[in-house]
């Protein structure tokens, strides 16, 4: 509401106001945004900031809005006076159609009893100040109140209640079915892979420990407990997380997505419950995964997320959570994340863990302040593990403008003060033209340097070095490429990895080529990894979008396991209407995979109708 007190005080003044010329640096006269700056600047509401520029992508601070609106409300004291020694015809039909245009523009049906009842109040004020020069000059303000008073009988029959929640609804229907030809545990391992599917191996007891199970172990798992080269495999603790992930040679499903959104107050809240299954029928699916018939509803996921002022609270599911690369990178965590500006520091607070069968816990505070030279970002964490705990700090600067074209940044972390070791990493980018992009990275890690989540490029102590380049070929072509070098312990081989990309947009068509190559993956000796990549999408038209992809991957390892396959995929995706959306998609895969080169071969079809509502 008190916006409309303010748009009304400043319409008023500058109706009144000469036009006068908003000499802002940033503010050229070609600006969209100039003709209204003028106007302000000639009702003395707004002077700028003393270095002559206006920074109108500033967000303006609450004691900037109160002088404002002293500005605003002395010029209309100003106005009023000088109007008491007469107004003109034009003038006194100027503010009555002002007023009545400002009700019609501001007051739709969805107000409520409390902001009605504040307009009619403003509009009785400020015609009351100037009925007796408006009545002599014949203005209709008999007629004004009668507007006034019908549109708060309207209001006050809507019975608005002053917070209000929304409800959207999602629910996407999905049917699958599947083929398995040639072997079938050969296939599985194909989906798995990370260039294809990018699934977790399937997990079982060995002698007491989970391990991932061989994939020569699988079919025979789903019998009884086997032994491998003297080792027991327990098959009652077979599992698989990613088992729904799998396709399903028949399944039919439907995950159902709530939104709640409102206010209450000034605070705003959002709350999503997702992936609510209901399966229509039995499934069959490998290993005898398989979802029954169902009608009960089944919650994955939930988030809460409370914005209050410039406090954010999120409650429940983080998904794809990201802290550092070396602590907890984009994984799925459950807990409460507390975000808040103060003292003109960015603050996250979070306390969280993986779930109710995990027993690893994670505590722990960012900081991050915008200086003159760049982002100062400070972290300390610890996460509790069943057996010990693991401490992290963390001080990194970030987007450092050495000069227009250069930009760097760097890291220092350090984990457990009893053993501490470091991670130290520094990075650069260059632009060298509006056309070629450089940059490059050095990264070192010592070897008492402690995480658990995987997510470095080894374990073991090491140092790092990557360059890449991105150049736009012309207005329909770009070019991308890079290169790292790993060198880890004496122990291990050199790892080097070099990747080319390839983008084309042609017509309706967006398309895509790349290659890349690893020499010794993971530090194996003579491990050479070659993927190649074919990929488009098609605007058909405005509703209808086809895309496809060709994958090929040749994984040869010396002594170990081997994987070689194609992988072909296609999508389309239509909207039927402004909230129903169909998407098919197919996929097909095929390989080998052993040192007996296994040939493994599937097929997957899927087909979902997602309604929004």
């Amino acid at each position: 509401m008190k916006k409309l007190i303010i748009t009304i005080a400043l319409i008023l003044v500058v109706a009144l106001a000469a036009p006068a010329f908003a000499s802002f640096s940033d503010v050229p006269a070609n600006h969209w945004a100039y003709d209204a700056i003028s106007s302000l600047v000639a009702a003395g509401i707004i002077e700028g900031y003393p270095d002559g520029e206006y920074k109108g992508q500033q967000s303006m601070t609450r004691y900037e809005m109160a002088v404002m609106v002293s500005r605003a409300l002395d010029n209309i004291i100003a106005e009023q006076e000088a109007m008491a020694e007469g107004l003109t015809e034009g003038q006194a039909a100027d503010v009555t159609a002002i007023v009545e245009s400002l009700m019609a523009r501001n007051m739709p049906d969805t107000l409520t009893e409390k902001q009605a009842s504040e307009v009619a109040d403003i509009v009785e004020a400020l015609t009351f100040e100037l009925r007796a020069e408006l009545k002599v000059l014949g203005a209709d303000l008999d007629a004004l109140y009668e507007d006034v008073e019908a549109l708060a009988a309207k209001v006050d029959a809507l019975d608005i209640p002053e917070d209000n929640i929304e409800f959207a609804v999602t629910v996407k229907t999905i049917f699958e079915v599947a083929s398995y030809e040639e072997d079938l545990a050969a296939a599985v391992a194909l989906w798995a892979d990370g260039d294809a599917l990018d699934l977790d191996l399937p997990t079982a007891e060995l002698n007491g420990e989970k391990q991932e199970v061989p994939v020569e172990a699988w079919a025979e798992l789903s019998e009884s407990d086997i032994s491998i080269n003297g080792d027991t495999w327990t098959t009652d603790t077979f599992s698989w997380e990613d088992a729904d992930d799998l396709p399903s040679e028949k399944r039919f499903w439907q995950e159902i997505g709530f939104d709640v959104y409102g206010n209450v107050g000034d605070a705003r809240f959002h709350l999503e419950m997702d992936t609510l299954v209901n399966v229509f029928t039995s499934e069959k699916s490998a290993f005898g995964y398989a979802e029954n018939d169902e009608n009960d509803f089944v919650m994955d996921n939930a988030l809460l997320t409370v914005e209050y002022a410039d406090t954010t609270i999120k409650l429940g599911d983080l998904l794809d959570y990201g802290i550092a690369r070396y602590f907890v990178d984009e994984e799925d965590l459950q807990g409460l994340s507390v975000h808040k500006d103060y003292l003109d520091i960015d603050w996250t607070f979070l306390v969280a863990g993986y779930g109710q069968d995990d027993d690893e816990d994670i505590y722990g505070v960012t900081a991050a302040k915008v200086m003159d030279f760049g982002t100062v970002t400070g972290r300390a964490y610890q996460a509790r593990l069943p057996e010990d705990q693991l401490n992290v700090l963390g001080l990194a600067v970030s987007d450092i403008a050495l000069t227009d074209t250069v930009i760097l940044g760097g890291e220092v972390a350090i984990t457990n003060l009893d053993e501490t070791d470091y991670l130290f990493a520094v990075d650069g980018k260059f632009m060298a033209s509006d056309d070629l992009t450089v940059t490059a990275m050095f990264e070192m890690v010592g070897e008492d340097f402690e995480f658990w989540q995987d997510d470095l490029e080894t374990e073991q102590e090491y140092y790092k070095v990557e360059v890449g380049a991105v150049f736009a070929l012309d207005a329909n072509n770009s070019i991308s490429g890079s290169y790292k070098f790993v060198d880890a312990d004496l122990e291990a081989e050199d790892e080097m990895t070099a990747k080319v990309r390839l983008d084309n947009l042609y017509g309706d068509f967006n398309n895509y080529a790349s290659i890349e190559y690893v020499m010794n993956d993971g530090f194996t000796a003579d491990r050479d990894v070659r993927v190649i990549e074919l990929g488009t999408e098609y605007a058909w038209d405005d509703v209808t979008t086809l895309g496809a992809a060709w994958v090929n991957k040749n994984d040869e390892t010396d002594g170990t396991n081997n994987i070689s396959y194609n992988y072909l995929k296609g999508h389309m995706n239509r909207e039927l209407s402004a909230n129903t959306v169909w998407n098919v998609e197919g996929k097909w895969i095929k390989g080998d995979v052993g040192l007996e080169e296994v040939t493994g071969e599937s097929s997957a079809l899927t087909t979902s109708l997602t309604v929004k509502f």
